[in-house]
């Protein structure tokens, strides 16, 4: 069986350092920003291993600039391989 995890967090920031956390999002793999309006983020992180996306969701909550970051989704599809 394989699995594929989407997940969906709102990042809070100060709207002064948005664009500190916007370049720093860029940076990690699997991790894309959707939305940026006066310091609220919409972002997706994508993997194929729970331990790669809880990575990357630790990662995008302790950076600089981040004040507080909200995991409002999170799905997991599986397919079997035959």
């Amino acid at each position: 069986m394989s699995e594929y995890r989407v997940c969906g967090l709102l990042l809070m920031s100060r709207p002064e350092h948005s664009p500190i956390v916007r370049r720093a999002v860029a940076q990690i793999p699997g991790v894309e920003l959707h939305a940026n309006q006066g310091g609220r983020m919409v972002v997706t992180v994508e993997g194929d291993e729970y331990r790669q996306c809880a990575d990357a969701i630790t990662q995008l909550a302790t950076l600089d600039g981040v004040a507080s970051s909200s995991l409002v989704y999170h799905q997991i599809d599986t397919q079997d391989l035959l």
